[in-house]
């Protein structure tokens, strides 16, 4: 974001309605179509956002990948198993990989966990049973990150591809706040003095 000079609070004023709706959902899917739209009239053109969100919502959970290799290093560390820093750095990749996977439906990254977990083997099923109360915060939590990262991403990649209206961006996120006029050069004193 600062590559592009906005501010990551405005965004997310900007896409309140959204993030809400995601929260009270737990699903990121949810406000697809919405943040779409939204992401358009912030002046993302619509190739770039027809690609970016629907390809981020499939790969680009990040979200989903910080909470698989945190809480698969928090069940290893609870149920009292030292993991050597090769089978950390294997956990932590293997992780990162499935969270490609991951739905973005309420729950879906916990039975990413679930699966992954019993596959690597180093970490006992039963050890789940220590986050899946709380597992329905957690989500709230990833659902945020998802969405969010998917439209920062967007924001990203359309600077990238000269696809993006950064004035129309600004003047959507901070409304009635006029640009400052651009440095003014003294002419008289140009070449004078040097």
């Amino acid at each position: 974001m600062r590559a592009c000079h906005l501010s990551l609070f405005a965004l997310m004023r900007f896409l309140k309605a959204e993030l809400l709706v995601a929260l009270s959902t737990c699903s990121s899917e949810a406000v697809l179509p919405q943040l779409v739209s939204k992401l358009e009239t912030l002046g993302i053109g619509r190739p770039v956002v027809g690609i970016v969100i629907p390809s981020g919502f499939s790969f680009n959970l990040d979200g989903s990948a910080v909470y698989l290799t945190m809480a698969s290093m928090f069940l290893a560390q609870a149920v009292g198993i030292d993991l050597s820093w090769q089978q950390q750095l294997v956990m932590v990749g293997v992780m990162m990989l499935t969270s490609k996977g991951t739905a973005g439906i309420a729950g879906g990254a916990f039975i990413v966990l679930a699966s992954t977990v019993t596959a690597v083997g180093h970490i006992p099923l039963a050890a789940l049973s220590l986050i899946v109360g709380i597992d329905r915060i957690l989500n709230e939590g990833r659902v945020f990150i998802n969405v969010l990262g998917n439209a920062v991403a967007t924001i990203v990649i359309g600077k990238w591809e000269n696809d993006f209206d950064a004035d129309r961006a600004r003047s959507v996120l901070h409304p009635g706040k006029t640009p400052p006029p651009p440095a003014a050069v003294d002419t008289t004193k140009v070449g004078a003095g040097n």
